[in-house]
């Protein structure tokens, strides 16, 4: 094999099937004009694409991310508030930008974003304060009624427990 290699092409390895790396161009010993207009311009980078999702590329377009922003918001006025969540999670680019930079494109949907920010931290205010009411309050916040509110005795009260023991 080795012998094939010496007496192929030069710089052909016919084992690996790699070429070898193309060489510079020798230098002519001239020095480039020191002029700035020979100078290669530094073209700037185009500026970074705009996408409201936080799928980015993979996402909606900007022309239909106003009226899914505006579906989520209004269905969460009707007991899902989960749904203003969503909203804010999918639309995080445009919570996350400040209003005074954000890009123009964002500007239909930062209402709906914003206001289901608002939406869902007051209801997770609520439904915590009414959670830990029942976990810190119990018998001695509610007294007797107690134990009307309370699940685990359903059961008891309407006699399915008669099969268990």
């Amino acid at each position: 094999m080795e012998a094939r290699v010496a007496a192929g092409a030069p710089g052909v390895d016919e084992e690996s099937g790699l070429l070898p790396r193309p060489r510079p161009p020798a230098a002519s010993g001239r020095r480039p004009p020191s002029s700035s207009a020979a100078a290669p311009r530094r073209v700037p980078p185009p500026p970074p694409a705009i996408w409201a999702t936080v799928d980015g590329p993979l996402g909606m377009p900007l022309e239909d991310a106003e009226g899914h922003a505006r579906r989520f918001f209004l269905w969460g006025f009707a007991c899902l508030p989960f749904l203003w969540a969503i909203n804010c999670c999918y639309f995080w680019p445009v919570l996350r930008s400040p209003k005074a930079s954000s890009p123009a494109a964002f500007a239909p949907i930062r209402p709906y974003v914003v206001k289901s920010a608002i939406g869902f931290t007051i209801f997770a205010a609520v439904l915590l304060t009414w959670a830990m009411t029942f976990i810190i309050g119990g018998e001695r916040l509610f007294g007797p009624v107690w134990n009307d509110l309370v699940m685990y005795n359903v059961a008891d009260k309407l006699g399915l427990t008669g099969f268990m023991g």
